[in-house]
């Protein structure tokens, strides 16, 4: 199962990608159709918004398995075997808690916007639920790598907070 979970954000962080991607060639016309040609778009910015919401919550749990989010690992670093598990036990725990609780609230959000067919205010005049989706959707991808997170720490020997820096 924890191969699967991989395999699923994985898939969705590279899916993610291709939606930056996308983002980058939609402005890129309508920077050209605005100042080339003077002829501006009216669906451009909102759905840019959109592929952005859904990029950034689809590859959160990537994020997560690859150790990628924001840590302040200056203490965590000279932590021992034992604290160090913990601590990283601990913060899996709080990030599943807080997954849990905004995929309940997000789905309650989606699920009114669908009933009352709720829509932005642009021109373009997207249902809401496509925004409200993506978190409900994004946070259930988290909390499933909370889990195997939880498993693979649990069966580590050796923790280390060692931070390698891309940049």
């Amino acid at each position: 199962m924890k191969n699967w979970i991989d395999q699923i954000n994985n898939i969705s962080a590279h899916f993610a990608a291709y939606l930056f991607f996308a983002i980058g060639l939609i402005i890129a016309y309508e920077v050209g159709a605005r100042y080339l040609f003077n002829m501006p778009t009216i669906w451009v910015e909102e759905v840019s918004r959109v592929l952005q919401l859904w990029g950034c919550y689809l590859s959160m749990g990537w994020a997560l398995r690859k150790r990628k989010m924001i840590r302040i690992s200056i203490l965590l670093e000279r932590l021992s075997n034992k604290p160090a598990k913990f601590a990283e036990l601990l913060s899996i725990v709080i990030i599943a808690l807080f997954s849990v609780i905004t995929i309940y609230y997000a789905s309650v959000i989606t699920l009114e916007s669908i009933a009352i067919d709720r829509h932005t205010s642009s021109m373009l005049g997207l249902p809401a639920w496509m925004f409200d989706a993506s978190i409900v959707v994004g946070f259930f991808l988290l909390l499933l790598q909370c889990m195997v997170e939880f498993i693979r720490t649990c069966q580590q020997q050796q923790i280390s907070f060692k931070t390698e820096h891309d940049i």
